[in-house]
């Protein structure tokens, strides 16, 4: 990959993991995308993010699950954390610091607390689940 491209991909990262949560939520959203092409792309910059900052990663897609009205943002959001948790080899929960762990812990529970639509919920408790059982 040429210099100019990793410049660039750099810099979506530090976009995408900065502290406006639009570019995130923007990202997430399109990856639900029925264009093949664009997905892969949006993929693509997300496995990067995943490599260079899983913490930020992480905390970012519980901000979604926090804080974003967007629906669709917010369920991709909660699958992609679940499957970042799973125990597979791209299991981010062995690689994140203790902090950011317990941050996700105490995120996701409130969000439980909250949430009243059962499939959102039921969404949420899978994720949790998951977690607990990786400790």
């Amino acid at each position: 990959m040429d210099p100019e491209s990793t410049q660039l991909q750099q810099a979506l990262i530090a976009s995408f993991l900065g502290p406006d949560p639009e570019p995130f939520e923007t990202l997430i959203s399109h990856l639900m995308s029925s264009s093949n092409e664009r997905r892969s792309h949006l993929e693509l910059l997300f496995n990067l993010c995943k490599q260079s900052d899983p913490n930020s990663l992480s905390l970012k897609l519980a901000q979604i699950l926090q804080f974003s009205p967007r629906l669709e943002a917010w369920a991709m959001a909660a699958i992609l954390l679940r499957k970042q948790l799973t125990r597979d080899d791209s299991c981010l929960w062995p690689r994140l610091s203790a902090s950011t762990q317990s941050s996700l812990k105490s995120i996701l529970l409130r969000c439980i607390q909250w949430e009243d639509a059962k499939t959102i919920s039921k969404k949420l408790c899978d994720t949790v689940a998951i977690g607990y059982f990786l400790q």
